[in-house]
């Protein structure tokens, strides 16, 4: 390997280009602080100073999971409505047209609109960003999941018939390892739409959770842990990314 390789190889290991980046954005956010004070924007070390006290009291750990359970049950049950969709839409062909244009409709309607009719419906229960959360991402998995079972090779399928597979044994066997990738992707990107909107949620509905802490620091005028909240949210999708579905899309490839 030339040093120039190994140079590179190094580069991309420590993330040199990020760390650049992050320490470049710190250095804009310490003179914005100077520049306009504490309220509009605090210093990073007041807000790191903010999340560390945060994490040793575990006032973290009780807004985060009391934000992650809603987002577990929401994105959860719109995970697997969106896979028994695809489903329907494979073993019959009108059902694919009636399910995307449902996913058009879905994706056409606003969060407000969601979260408005949660809080009429549930008042202020869990039930409220839950409800809020999976109307939101059961559209994004859906329509990535039919966009998988729309791929699905035609030969597989042939060879399906051939050995006579029944309708749920050939969703099963090929196409669902068709669709992996379509589905994992759909997951990312859902995880983290589920995670704003459920946060947005629990503003107006709820008294525990990241999105009910935001507001209440806001309400209270403490700005910095408005900021330490938002970095607790960045870290959960950093975390999930990495520690699961980085993971499930290997075990899944290799499954399929």
């Amino acid at each position: 390997m030339t040093s120039e390789a190994a140079s590179a190889t190094w580069t991309t290991r420590l993330r040199l280009p990020s760390l650049l980046v992050l320490a470049a954005v710190l250095v804009v956010w310490e003179a914005v602080s100077r520049r306009y004070g504490a309220y509009v924007m605090p210093s990073p070390r007041s807000v790191a100073q903010g999340l560390a006290a945060v994490v040793l009291t575990g006032e973290v750990w009780t807004h985060a999971g009391a934000s992650l359970y809603r987002i577990a049950i929401g994105f959860g049950s719109a995970l697997v409505v969106a896979v028994l969709l695809g489903l329907a839409s494979f073993l019959w062909r009108p059902a694919r047209v009636a399910v995307a244009d449902v996913v058009t409709v879905l994706n056409a309607t606003s969060v407000f609109v969601w979260i408005v009719v949660s809080l009429i419906w549930f008042g202020l229960t869990n039930m409220a960003p839950i409800f809020t959360t999976f109307m939101i991402t059961l559209p994004v998995v859906a329509a990535n999941v039919l966009e998988g079972v729309g791929s699905v090779d035609r030969k597989l399928l042939e060879m399906g018939q051939v050995y006579r597979l029944s309708g749920w044994e050939t969703f099963r066997s090929i196409v669902i390892p068709s669709t992996i990738p379509h589905l994992v992707a759909g997951m990312k990107v859902g995880f983290g739409l589920a995670l704003k909107v459920s946060v947005v949620a629990e503003i107006f509905g709820v008294t525990s959770g990241i999105g009910y802490v935001m507001n209440y620091s806001r309400e209270i005028l403490a700005t910095q842990m408005v900021f330490v909240w938002a970095l607790v949210m960045v870290g959960i999708m950093l975390v999930a990314d990495k520690l699961v579905f980085d993971r499930m899309t290997r075990r899944l490839e290799r499954w399929r």
